[in-house]
């Protein structure tokens, strides 16, 4: 049974699903506004995974935002969030009021000639327990930030365009869920209370799934982001199918895998996007139904020749489903439970 390609990313420990090196580092900021100071240009060009401890403010964001260009990982879970008023933080150089204990209007988002542009490196933030206020545009256009865990159990003022529901899964104390549902732009968000579990595996010949999971020390209903290579039969996605009732993000694009059974992904509530198998030929009926965020956009690879009846039906926010290949031949009915409509061609 072949683990050495295992990787397991739990709590406070996240591991990168590409290839490039991570980079680790703690600063204690003992004045707010003074973060950088801690760190060097050069230190702050290759850190991928940053903890914040002691006090910070909307200039230490700006500086966060601008300063760390591979920046990833974010944890300001035991940092101090102080008032700031000035010119030097992250709303765009001009005068503005930052209150405490808040995320601050665009802190992960700036101008550009004219145009907001997301911090698009970052993929994952936790934030304190004290945190009042997400503001206006903190995380607008962070399109790769798929985790945020929040310590507070009741859920914090959510402003203006300050994080995407179609991209962002929030995970939150136990026993939660329902006050942050009934908060004010909190409602379409995918809720998972505990720690976010993550898990590469490699699944050779000889096994199978549910051992590789097992040999992980993990449930698969515990696991959140999953990703796996290698072997992936009709057993292993009948596990899926039954046992991971919490996947938030799947990768089997580098799997065996050529057939998803009917039902495959169905009602996998919390999932908000998915990477079909590099040698996917078919899509048996409803595979997807009932996944009401996955969101954007779904590419087919281009082998597939086969999509079954309402294997999108639910998929209310899946903008489309592109058609990458010329060999398409059979499309079910009621694709999206009412028309094909969303299915697009884009073949070169």
């Amino acid at each position: 049974m072949k683990r050495c390609l295992l990787f397991v990313g739990i709590a406070l420990i996240a591991h990168s699903w590409e290839a490039t090196a991570q980079v680790y580092k703690t600063l204690y900021v003992a004045k707010s506004g003074t973060m950088i100071s801690q760190i060097t240009e050069e230190e702050a060009e290759h850190v991928t995974n940053l903890t914040l401890v002691g006090k910070i403010n909307a200039i230490d964001f700006k500086n966060l935002r601008d300063g760390f260009p591979h920046l990833e990982v974010l944890d300001i879970s035991n940092a101090d969030i102080r008032a700031y008023a000035g010119k030097s933080g992250t709303h765009a150089d001009k005068f503005y009021i930052y209150p405490p204990n808040c995320i601050p209007a665009y802190a992960f988002c700036r101008l550009e000639e004219g145009a907001l542009h997301g911090k698009q490196t970052l993929k994952k933030v936790i934030l304190s327990e004290k945190i009042m206020n997400i503001e206006d545009g903190a995380f607008l256009g962070c399109n790769h930030l798929y985790s945020c865990r929040i310590n507070r159990k009741t859920a914090p003022n959510l402003l203006e365009h300050a994080l995407s529901d179609t991209i962002t899964a929030i995970f939150i104390p136990l026993g939660s869920r329902d006050g942050y549902h009934l908060k004010k732009r909190w409602e379409n968000f995918a809720f998972i209370e505990g720690e976010p579990v993550e898990v590469k595996l490699q699944v050779s010949l000889q096994s199978n799934l549910k051992a590789e999971i097992q040999a992980a020390g993990l449930r698969p209903e515990s696991i959140n982001f999953l990703t796996v290579e290698g072997k992936l039969d009709d057993n292993d996605l009948k596990l899926i199918t039954d046992y991971m009732p919490n996947l938030v993000s799947v990768d089997i694009s580098k799997t065996t895998t050529t057939t998803l059974p009917d039902f495959a992904f169905a009602q996998k509530k919390y999932m908000l996007r998915i990477k079909l198998p590099d040698r996917l030929k078919t899509i048996g009926q409803r595979v997807f139904s009932g996944c009401g965020r996955l969101s954007g956009a779904l590419i087919l690879p281009s082998g597939v020749t086969s999509l079954g009846y309402g294997a999108f039906m639910g998929c209310d926010n899946l903008r489309q489903v592109v058609v990458t290949g010329s060999g398409l031949t059979a499309v079910g009915d009621n694709l999206f439970g009412d028309s094909n409509g969303r299915l697009q061609y884009r073949i070169n």
